[in-house]
């Protein structure tokens, strides 16, 4: 793959991305949306939080961020690269400039939030929405703590939302967290190979 991808290749990326959002869409109308009032938007509208201070779920969002990265570190130091990076964020790493994976990483939060966290926390629950949202990891069979680790996030996140019922900040975290690690392998892991 060529060192500075044409924008196509990252618009195809974004938008296998946000596939997720387009499924999410028959489970919220039907799922969600008959729980709520007319009118009412779960997860969507307030944008920020529903029935707690901006400032707190900005706050809680931050602290989420930085338990789940930490968390993704700490393992990566104790496992390695080996068991506990996939190949395909390994792949991305070395292809894609973090710009572009910005892109991607923005659309599969959009997506992917949507679809395990707005459509399917409230009428399956946490864990089996973190369940689901592993399952949909299954790339990664061959590495089963990616796949416990997936779970955690899966809860981390879905407790997350339950708590403020902010798609967009479960959206913004899902792809900060992601490019962070991407950005961690990009210019800590790749280097040291060399």
């Amino acid at each position: 793959m060529e060192d500075k991808p044409h924008w196509m290749q990252v618009l195809i990326l974004a938008l296998s991305e946000l596939i997720f959002a387009v499924i999410a869409i028959p489970l919220y109308v039907f799922l969600v949306l008959p729980n709520h009032p007319e009118g009412e938007l779960p997860g969507i509208v307030p944008p920020i939080a529903a029935g707690v201070s901006p400032l707190v779920a900005v706050l809680l969002a931050c602290g989420v961020l930085a338990l789940t990265l930490a968390l993704c570190l700490t393992l990566y130091k104790f496992f390695g690269k080996t068991h506990f990076m996939s190949p395909e964020t390994i792949q991305l790493a070395k292809d894609y400039s973090l710009g572009d994976l910005a892109v991607v990483y923005l659309a599969a939060g959009i997506g992917e939030e949507f679809l395990f966290r707005g459509a399917l926390v409230e009428p399956c629950g946490v864990v089996v929405a973190a369940l689901l949202f592993t399952a949909m990891h299954f790339a990664y069979w061959k590495k089963p703590l990616v796949l416990v680790y997936t779970f955690v996030i899966g809860l981390v996140w879905g407790a997350f939302y339950s708590y403020t019922g902010s798609l967009v900040l479960c959206a913004l975290v899902h792809a900060v967290y992601n490019l962070a690690v991407t950005a961690y392998i990009k210019y800590k892991v790749l280097p040291n190979e060399a």
